[in-house]
C-alpha cells in the first residue's frame, strides 16, 4: 500500500495531528498496519552552499490523512505508533473533506506541485537573519525571483533605506 496514493474504499477520513516532520513516517508506520492512509507531497525546492535541492514535503505539513476506522480498529498499531500521533481530528463535514481529498489526489496524480519561495510578498515584514544588518526588520518592497534576492526596506537611523539581501537571509517576522 502506498501512502502517496488515494485509497478510494474509504467512507470516513480523520486528520492526525503529528509533530513536525515526521509525516512520512507515521504514514509509513499506518501503511504497515494496514491503515487506510493518504499523505500528499510536494516538491520544495531549497538552497543550500550555493546549490538548489528538490525535497519531498507533505502539502500539509504536520498533518496525515488516514482512515477513521482503519485506525481506531487496526491491531497491528503499537502504542509506540499512536504515542507519535499528537491528536484526532474528526471533520465537521466527511464527505466534504472525502471530496477535497480526492480533488487533490487527482491534481496530484498527474502534476507535481513545487514550491519555490515562501518567504512572503510585497508589503509583508521579515527578519533578517545573516549578514550585517542581521536582526533588523525590513518590509518588502520587490522579490527577483531569477536572482533569489529580495529588496527591503529598512529602517536605519531613521533614514529609509532599501537594500537587496538573499533570499536564504531571511525569515518571517513574528507579529
Amino acid at each position: 500500500m502506498d501512502f502517496k496514493a488515494f485509497p478510494d474504499g474509504v467512507d470516513r477520513w480523520v486528520v492526525l495531528r503529528t509533530a513536525g516532520r515526521w509525516e512520512k513516517k507515521v504514514a509509513e508506520l499506518l501503511v504497515g498496519a494496514g491503515v487506510a492512509t493518504f499523505l500528499p507531497m510536494m516538491t520544495r525546492l531549497t538552497v543550500g552552499a550555493g546549490k538548489r535541492r528538490p525535497v519531498h514535503v507533505p502539502v500539509f505539513g504536520g498533518y496525515v490523512f488516514c482512515s477513521e476506522t482503519d485506525f481506531l480498529t487496526a491491531k497491528a498499531l503499537t502504542p509506540g505508533t499512536r504515542a507519535k500521533v499528537a491528536q484526532v481530528l474528526r471533520p465537521p463535514d466527511a464527505e466534504a473533506l472525502r471530496e477535497e481529498l480526492r480533488a487533490l489526489a487527482e491534481l496530484l496524480a498527474d502534476r507535481e506541485l513545487v514550491q519555490e519561495r515562501m518567504i512572503g510578498r510585497v508589503g509583508d515584514v521579515v527578519r533578517i537573519t545573516g549578514g550585517s544588518l542581521d536582526g533588523y526588520r525590513g518590509k518588502i518592497v520587490r522579490v527577483k525571483p531569477n536572482h533569489w534576492q529580495i529588496v527591503l526596506e529598512v529602517s536605519f537611523l531613521g533614514a529609509r533605506l532599501e537594500v537587496e539581501v538573499d533570499e536564504r537571509m531571511v525569515q518571517r517576522a513574528d507579529p
